[in-house]
């Protein structure tokens, strides 16, 4: 399909803006085609955002750990639900978990949990774009019938245009060394992205080196754990030799500023991180520790963060925190998206510059990171093709929602 889409304020990657027409064809932008006309009546055009750490189904557990630690948190709370989950539970949780980012402006995203298939099919039937990577754990047995899952859904997904497989060793809290040795060589020799939890909590670094008398960071460096296609979730408590050996490994860190604080896991040494040229990117992590999917949020709150904690209102900058959320996570993922230029992934996001949040529109660049609300949000783009419009152009949203809820109410009976 090709289509023009006319008067656009189109943001590029450093927030600059230009008016112009876009051209799409196929699931890609162009230079130039004859095509549908669509007026965008100067409404604002930018990327999509890419949500580099999540758990797409766990909108399911919304709402029902609060004002807990992590271990608590997880062992109490969220493990023993997991537990009770079916492949149809983990479908409609991350269909709801979908269709809230894409209303906030997310396009892709990297996804870590159980059911692969379920979660894929949910990103498909939306529209969405991502990566599924299974997690894995050994703890609880079956470790290796889920890797073997996770290989064969990595061939399964190779060529789909939407959806590419991943490897999600959970933690080396959850794996033992030996499997997360296995996974590791499970995303070599796949060329498969590898991404796994690092060092989110203040106990998380002592409690290994207790158990296997060696620091993480030392260990998952030995069994080459780190490169261009690994994304680290959190790495909250990296010290500076550490951040050293990612940047030197091309390693991404996927900082995900709401749950570290909600669940007092600390603040990640983002600052620091950049100095040392570390690519670093936004996620989101579940709706069960955020408890919303929105990178605006992970923007604004990221940003702000990091200055109360430094006293220094000159870092993270407006244009650094945006390309965290766009084109740094195009480092590690195989979808090209982040940018709209020709050759590029459709995948945009359609704003109305006359909403409140968005005015004086002059200064609009600053709105998108310190005063947005996703009200401003009219349309998204994804390969292309129109998934929102004021509403969701691909599934009943009040039948997905009802579906949702007699979910959750079913799982709660089985606890």
């Amino acid at each position: 399909m090709k289509k023009v889409l006319k008067n656009c304020l189109v943001i590029n990657e450093n927030l600059s803006v230009e008016k112009r027409d876009l051209y799409v064809e196929g699931e890609k932008f162009v230079d130039f085609v004859d095509g549908d006309i669509e007026d965008m009546n100067s409404m604002i055009v930018m990327p999509g955002l890419v949500n580099t750490h999540t758990h797409a189904a766990m909108t399911l557990f919304r709402g029902v750990a609060e004002d807990v630690a992590l271990s608590e948190w997880l062992s109490d709370y969220i493990f023993p639900r997991e537990l009770k989950l079916t492949e149809e539970d983990v479908y409609i949780g991350s269909l709801i978990g979908f269709m809230e980012m894409i209303k906030n402006g997310i396009t892709t995203f990297v996804d870590m949990y159980f059911f692969p298939h379920a979660v894929a099919q949910a990103a498909k039937d939306v529209g969405m774009r991502g990566i599924v990577a299974r997690g894995l754990a050994d703890v609880d047995g079956h470790g290796a019938e889920k890797l073997k899952e996770c290989e064969n859904f990595i061939h399964e997904y190779a060529s789909d245009p939407l959806i590419r497989g991943g490897v999600g060793p959970h933690a080396l809290y959850t794996c033992s060394n030996e499997y997360f040795k296995e996974s590791v060589e499970v995303a070599h020799s796949n060329d498969s992205l590898l991404t796994f939890h690092l060092l989110e909590s203040p106990s998380e670094r002592n409690d290994y080196k207790a158990r296997s008398d060696i620091e993480a960071v030392d260990f998952l460096n030995s069994i080459g754990a780190f490169d261009e296609k690994t994304i680290v979730a959190h790495g909250t408590h990296l010290n500076d030799e550490e951040l050293e050996l990612l940047s030197q490994c091309k390693t991404t860190i996927s900082y995900n500023p709401t749950s570290n604080a909600k669940l007092g896991n600390g603040i990640a040494p983002i600052p620091k991180a950049l100095s040392k040229g570390v690519n670093i990117t936004l996620g989101t992590d579940s709706a069960a520790s955020n408890n919303s999917l929105n990178l605006f949020n992970e923007m604004k709150f990221g940003s702000l963060i990091q200055r109360a904690y430094k006293k220094d209102p000159t870092m993270m900058k407006i244009k650094e925190i945006f390309k965290m959320a766009t084109c740094n996570a195009r480092k590690p993922i195989p979808f090209d998206v982040g940018k709209i230029e020709s050759g590029m992934l459709a995948d945009l996001v359609v704003v109305d510059p006359n909403e409140l949040s968005m005015i004086p529109q002059k200064y609009f660049y600053s709105h998108l990171v310190y005063s947005f609300d996703v009200t401003a949000i009219k349309k998204v783009m994804i390969g292309g093709k129109w998934v929102y419009d004021g509403d969701f152009c691909n599934v009943n949203t009040q039948e997905v929602i009802e579906r949702f809820e007699k979910t959750v109410d079913s799982i709660d009976s089985r606890i």
